[in-house]
């Protein structure tokens, strides 16, 4: 299997010292973003469900040079996700950046959609950013500082059929991140939703019907939003941005 690729470093700033924990970080947008993190100088926590899948990227981090942890985690259940976040601090001491990447989805219309593809969905896209979120605060209240970077989709605000549940746990997590915002801003932790119009990720693989890929973005056009963002000097708060391909949301 061939490695995955690396962003283009001349173009990346430095995030040298900082600890990032990112889940959904062995495919996608989670591994582009644990790449330009770790590039960047970042050490970089990685979670997801599949050992196997992510403990291949945090060896091919490690051979390249840079700090990394592979923790499997599944972002739905509260014991691992409290897991996570105190295995990056007995390893790193510190927490600086919570990325909160996983989710998944599961389509249908209303009338046809099961009630536990309904539970499912919701709690991967909108119970597992706030649990992630929750327990990653601790610390970062601790340090008053911090970064939490929930990437969602333009789901959050543009709906579509046959999308009922997706759309409305984006839409529910895109209103926790502004609540979450508001309540932490005081204490010097910056939150910001990252909404993404269509990327070709391995998302679309159970989906017979898609846009082109050749016109969607990819993973890594996210991952340098997201690390644009933490590198904002301090006195900059970014809470929202909207990402499309060239053609708008397809």
């Amino acid at each position: 299997m061939a490695p995955p690729s690396r962003p283009n470093e001349a173009a990346i700033g430095t995030l040298d010292g900082k600890v990032a924990v990112i889940t959904g970080a062995s495919k996608g947008i989670g591994k582009a973003t644990a790449l330009a993190f770790a590039a960047a100088g970042a050490k970089v926590v990685l979670a997801a469900r599949t050992r196997e899948d992510v403990e291949r990227v945090a060896a091919y981090l490690k051979d390249s040079g840079a700090e990394a942890l592979a923790v499997p985690t599944d972002v739905t259940d509260v014991e691992a996700v409290q897991r996570l976040m105190q295995r990056t601090l007995e390893v790193y001491h510190r927490l600086d950046i919570l990325v909160n990447n996983a989710g998944s989805g599961r389509f249908g219309t209303v009338v046809d959609f099961a009630p536990g593809d309904w539970d499912r969905v919701l709690d991967s896209n909108l119970k597992g950013v706030y649990l992630c979120a929750k327990y990653a605060l601790p610390p970062m209240l601790a340090q008053r500082s911090g970064q939490i970077i929930n990437v969602l989709s333009v789901a959050a605000k543009v709906t579509f059929e046959a999308s009922s549940a997706y759309c409305a746990a984006k839409a529910g997590a895109l209103a926790l991140t502004k609540v979450l915002a508001a309540e932490v801003r005081q204490q010097n932790i910056r939150v910001t939703a990252i909404l993404p119009g269509s990327v070709h990720t391995p998302f679309w693989d159970d989906i017979p019907e898609h846009p082109d890929f050749e016109k969607m973005l990819k993973p890594e056009h996210v991952a340098e939003t997201v690390l644009s963002v933490c590198q904002q000097p301090l006195g900059v708060v970014i809470e929202e941005i909207v990402v499309t391909p060239p053609l708008g949301i397809l």
